[in-house]
């Protein structure tokens, strides 16, 4: 009766030890942690900078479609979008920076892919989906400083909406953060004006404005010489209307562009 006892143990003891070693060799083989398919965010933007922006893009497709539930995914989209827009894909680009924006809580992606947005609409003309845009930038990291050009398109696209004064808040704060730079130029005309006209010439000489004046009053256009310090110069330009808005000064303009190609919307 012992030695069955001693038996039964022997074999009980040889079963726990099989069962031991295929657990083990299961967990060798199966119980590793599971490593992340695909490319890495990472070599998307080196490829990005590399500008292989197809590659990079393929590079974002692949992890979003690999890792749905990525803290990572609102940089994947970014990474997308910012791809997209570098092949002039506007459509998918807008798409991806609003799924970026909907997966993520950084104030600098937020505030990025806001600003691209912005950048998008003021390109295509679309100045009031800029300014809410750009605003939203600012708004989603406002410790940040803003960028000199965010800073410029927000006012012009302010001012192209016929809200001057509030333009200008944007286009001083420009030229203090950004003093002698190419934006802080192209906004001092419009800290000084509050609507848009018609020019059509810019002369060195008084008495040649006002020949043109004469020709354009006899072909039933209104006009003005307005003397103006440009470059360091004085310039007497022919200028015609007052609009407070681009859009009107812009449909004025098409009126008469057959007759003065020339012709230019100025602030």
């Amino acid at each position: 009766m012992k030695n069955q006892t001693l038996f039964y143990r022997a074999n009980t003891i040889k079963l726990i030890a099989m069962a031991i070693g295929i657990a083990l060799a299961t967990c060798l083989t199966g119980c590793q942690a599971p490593q992340p398919p695909g490319p890495s965010l990472q070599s998307g933007y080196q490829v990005y900078e590399s500008r292989n922006y197809s590659e990079a893009q393929t590079t974002a497709q692949q992890y979003i479609q690999s890792h749905p539930q990525s803290p990572d995914l609102d940089e994947a989209y970014y990474l997308a979008a910012i791809s997209e827009e570098a092949q002039g894909n506007i459509p998918g680009a807008r798409t991806d920076y609003r799924r970026a924006i909907a997966q993520s809580q950084r104030p600098d992606l937020l505030s990025k892919s806001y600003k691209a947005l912005g950048d998008m609409a003021y390109t295509h003309g679309h100045y009031r989906r800029a300014i809410s845009d750009y605003r939203r930038s600012l708004r989603a990291n406002p410790a940040a400083q803003p960028s000199s050009g965010l800073l410029f398109r927000l006012g012009v696209s302010l001012q192209n909406m016929g809200q001057w004064q509030a333009g200008r808040i944007y286009l001083s704060r420009l030229q203090t953060l950004y003093p002698n730079t190419a934006s802080a130029r192209a906004a001092t005309p419009r800290l000084s004006q509050n609507h848009f006209t018609l020019q059509f010439g810019a002369w060195a000489i008084p008495a040649a404005a006002w020949r043109q004046v004469a020709a354009l009053e006899q072909g039933g256009v209104a006009a003005r010489v307005v003397p103006a310090i440009i470059g360091g110069k004085t310039l007497y330009l022919v200028q015609s209307g007052v609009y407070a808005t681009y859009a009107a000064a812009l449909a004025a303009r098409s009126t008469l562009a057959g007759k003065f190609p020339q012709m230019i919307v100025t602030p």
